[in-house]
């Protein structure tokens, strides 16, 4: 009887899941860079907290950049497991915000000729912050149901389809500072106090709607959710995210809740590597389909 290689998986560090449920679901992080000032660079979530990064925008008003894991970082990474026989699974930030992706696919490139028989797949997520950590779920939830490498990254290419957050934000400054407006470009200003609503989806953020004020805002966000999911609101997985305004996030969730809503992970912190280019503010759901 053939025996499957243990699946270990993995993540760069823009997925935004707590360290309990990456300890919960055996998921290494390789984390991103951050700095303030172009010298000194900190690991994500090792070298700075999250909540050291969002006093410092606060209290500071800092304008952060961040930089990607190299090749070495994900070999370095991945050798250990290999070595006890694992196979890996690794997803990664869209590779349209970033080379992170690129860089694990290198890593693998020099590792498979030290361990040809191990399966290493890389995943380019075409999500970013909980977009991609609720398809990690789905990922988890694959190895423990005995999938192999192959068929896990063969599932969540159709799953990843399916991925979208729904976000406001107070402004655009950090998207644009960073570099990452795009789309949404339409949506700049602050003016009468108009909100911007953005949707993540398949690798690019797209512009959605514009209303005045903040709680109409949060509320479009529940209702682009409901839209989008219509009546199969049960199939979809959601994770409900904040950049340092947890109090709106929480009230998010009990509106949708109370709109029937199943939610079983708890609200999740916006992490550095996305944090950096979205600054203070931001609330948004994060959804993908059910692995079953």
């Amino acid at each position: 009887m053939l025996t499957l290689a243990k699946i270990k998986l993995f993540t760069d560090s823009s997925a935004d899941l707590t360290d309990e449920l990456y300890n919960h679901y055996d998921i290494s992080v390789v984390p991103f860079y951050v700095t303030f000032d172009k010298q000194t660079y900190y690991k994500e979530r090792i070298d700075i907290s999250i909540p050291e990064f969002y006093r410092k925008l606060r209290e500071e008003h800092a304008f952060p950049s961040t930089s990607l894991p190299s090749a070495g970082d994900y070999a370095d990474a991945f050798r250990p497991y290999l070595e006890q026989g694992s196979d890996i699974v690794c997803f990664c930030i869209t590779s349209k915000f970033s080379g992170s992706y690129q860089s694990a696919v290198t890593a693998v490139e020099d590792l498979k000729v030290e361990f040809p028989d191990r399966a290493i797949r890389i995943v380019d997520s075409i999500q970013a912050a909980c977009g991609q950590g609720v398809m990690l779920i789905q990922a988890a939830r694959m190895v423990e149901s005995g999938l192999s490498a192959d068929e896990i990254v063969a599932r969540m290419e159709e799953l990843k389809h399916t991925s979208r957050v729904f976000f406001t934000l107070d402004s655009l400054e950090y998207l644009q500072k960073g570099g990452r407006v795009g789309k949404v470009s339409a949506l700049a200003g602050t003016l009468l106090n108009i909100k911007p609503i953005i949707v993540m989806r398949n690798a690019e953020l797209h512009p959605v709607n514009k209303v005045r004020g903040r709680q109409k805002a949060l509320e479009k966000v529940i209702a682009l959710t409901e839209e989008y999911v219509g009546d199969q609101r049960d199939e979809y997985d959601y994770i409900l995210i904040n950049s340092d305004c947890r109090d709106e996030a929480l009230l998010v969730m009990e509106k949708m809740k109370e709109k029937g809503f199943i939610i079983d992970w708890p609200i999740m912190d916006l992490g550095i590597t996305i944090g950096s280019h979205t600054g203070l503010t931001l609330v948004g759901v994060c959804l993908t389909k059910k692995f079953k």
